[in-house]
């Protein structure tokens, strides 16, 4: 796409969300609102990989920080799943927003289907790590974790201010006690050591997430824009727009979110 290009933003009359049947207008928002959380996330987590300093210690908050972004696109994007499922696919008959969908969204809606469960949930990747990274959902069995953490994993980080303490060692413990399940339950591990058992559920885990982003975001696009072609009526290419250029934009390789931040009195 280059550095320089253009966005184009369509004048949607508020007449016509207001006239928008309640049911047809909140699938119309939900998706809206879908998009607009994965789309910070995934920046979010682009700019997390990128490292911002050297050192240990930048290295663990760096892990940290990364491991965090990716939980939570995981459980936004496993949430998004059950909203279109209960807003959307529950309907008989088929709903109209998903009937009207291309055949191009269709095959993604397939996949996601196929990946997430539906109507019954599987036991997926990005359903583990949403259920057993969240501290308030289903709790975490840690022993396996614990018997095989290392001194390096075993670190704890104060600061002055709150939010740049990092507690690698919960973090080291969370995430290698999830990755490691995840694996157990995708392929063959009784040959693989822990490390690689942890590096396998990893590595599955993400290209879940990377494959689950495409498809949500394809479907999500064809409900926003079907949906929106309905309630004002026409198709949206004779909708009044207005192009509005974007130039240099920084590519996602160059912006690195700061592991530490200078927290100060409010007197500067």
């Amino acid at each position: 796409m280059g550095s320089n290009f253009q966005i184009i933003q369509l004048g949607i009359e508020p007449e016509a969300l207001k006239k928008f049947p309640n049911r047809q207008r909140n699938q119309l928002v939900g998706c809206m609102h879908a998009h607009n959380e994965l789309a910070v996330l995934n920046r979010l987590l682009m700019f997390s990989l990128n490292d911002v300093g050297d050192g240990e210690l930048h290295d663990d908050a760096h892990g940290v920080q990364m491991w965090t972004i990716m939980q939570l696109l995981s459980g936004k994007l496993f949430e998004t799943w059950n909203m279109l499922a209960e807003r959307l696919l529950a309907a008989k008959p088929e709903d109209p927003a998903i009937t009207g969908l291309s055949d191009q969204h269709k095959i993604s809606l397939a996949w996601l289907k196929d990946y997430f469960g539906e109507p019954s949930l599987k036991e997926t990747a990005l359903r583990t790590i949403r259920d057993k990274t969240a501290f308030h959902y289903d709790r975490l069995n840690l022993d396996q974790a614990v018997a095989s953490l290392t001194e390096q994993e075993s670190k704890v980080y104060l600061a002055e201010y709150p939010a740049n303490s990092c507690y690698y060692v919960g973090a080291a413990l969370v995430f290698r006690a999830a990755f490691t399940l995840v694996a157990d339950k995708a392929i063959d591990t009784a040959t693989m050591s822990d490390g690689e058992r942890m590096e396998a559920g990893a590595k599955i885990a993400l290209d879940a997430l990377n494959e689950a982003n495409l498809h949500i975001h394809n479907v999500l696009y064809g409900l926003i824009d079907g949906l929106l072609q309905v309630a004002i009526g026409m198709p949206l290419e004779h909708v009044e727009q207005l192009r509005i250029p974007v130039v240099d934009s920084p590519a996602p390789t160059v912006i690195g979110l700061p592991m530490f931040v200078d927290i100060g009195n409010g007197e500067r």
